[in-house]
């Protein structure tokens, strides 16, 4: 199932991602009858749904639903090209992001392996849409690029074992973690390079886990200006989707909405010969098999 947050005519809604358009969730809820509503309505916002119980179970319901109807039943679809594809969560309670996470980036970095996630955070201020223009911040010279996989949490939880750890996962999305590497390099932390706004584009929607599973295994890459620059798998993550929610969640509550980004592979543009940052004019897309591309033009 592919969840989608949209806006269309001044409205955002959510909805299902199909093959031949999106259906509008809340419009099918009231359409196809008392069965797929939710006690309180059905929410039009993604951090709604996830909060809701049962929210995200009541949407494949309606999947279901749609596909289960004669096609001359069927309500008609929204056109992708009359949207705009948004975030599909616009102010999560928190980004979690996972630094050293590809042995092929700890290599290129210089750094050691180690031993245990290395974690940082990212301000949920710094979301930025599919297809959003990126403005590069007055206060860096040095924006770099980094493609990962999002973990999207489904469900509360704290001190979850890893053979659990999946129940909570409602699916993945794709972001960019773009970075200011003077800034990291001046603080000797990284939360002010990282967390700067719109230095976390989000999308291009969340593809829940019956579909993608355990994520350990899909191919990805960042493109910017049509050159490859990283290529990689997520068959090389240090640590594996379902480690790093059970090691989370031992330290604080994981909540439905938060994302953790589980770092990136090698090919960054601080780590070239010579180095590369972005600049303006430049086109940045992200690719993750299973999810999609994830597109944003520096300005």
């Amino acid at each position: 199932m592919r969840l989608v947050t949209y806006s269309q005519n001044g409205a955002s809604s959510i909805g299902l991602e199909l093959d031949d358009g999106i259906l509008d969730l809340p419009a099918a809820a009231s359409n196809f009858g008392s069965d797929f509503h939710l006690e309180d309505g059905f929410p039009n916002k993604m951090m709604d749904l996830l909060k809701t119980d049962s929210g995200v179970e009541k949407a494949r319901e309606i999947q279901s639903g749609y596909n289960e109807l004669p096609e001359e039943k069927r309500p008609p679809l929204i056109s992708r090209d009359t949207v705009k594809y948004r975030a599909p969560i616009n102010r999560p309670g928190k980004i979690v992001a996972l630094g050293l996470n590809y042995k092929d980036h700890i290599e290129e970095t210089g750094r050691d392996v180690p031993d245990f996630p290395v974690i940082f955070a990212k301000f949920p201020s710094s979301v930025a849409d599919p297809d959003e223009e990126i403005p590069i911040p007055q206060v860096t010279e040095q924006l770099d690029w980094e493609v990962e996989l999002g973990i999207v949490i489904g469900t509360n939880c704290k001190n979850v074992t890893e053979d659990d750890a999946l129940d909570y996962v409602a699916g993945y999305t794709i972001i960019n973690d773009l970075s200011a590497r003077d800034l990291q390099n001046d603080d000797g932390q990284w939360i002010r390079g990282k967390s700067l706004d719109g230095l976390c584009p989000m999308g291009p929607c969340i593809v829940t886990t019956d579909e993608l599973g355990t994520a350990n295994n899909l191919k990805m890459h960042t493109k910017v200006n049509g050159t490859i620059k990283q290529e990689s798998t997520t068959a090389n993550l240090l640590f594996g989707v379902q480690e790093i929610v059970s090691y989370l969640s031992k330290s604080f509550t994981l909540e439905a909405g938060d994302i953790i980004a589980t770092g990136t592979p090698s090919g960054v543009g601080f780590a070239r010969d010579p180095p590369e940052f972005l600049k303006p004019g430049d086109e940045v897309e992200l690719y993750i098999e299973g999810i999609g591309k994830l597109r944003n033009k520096i300005i």
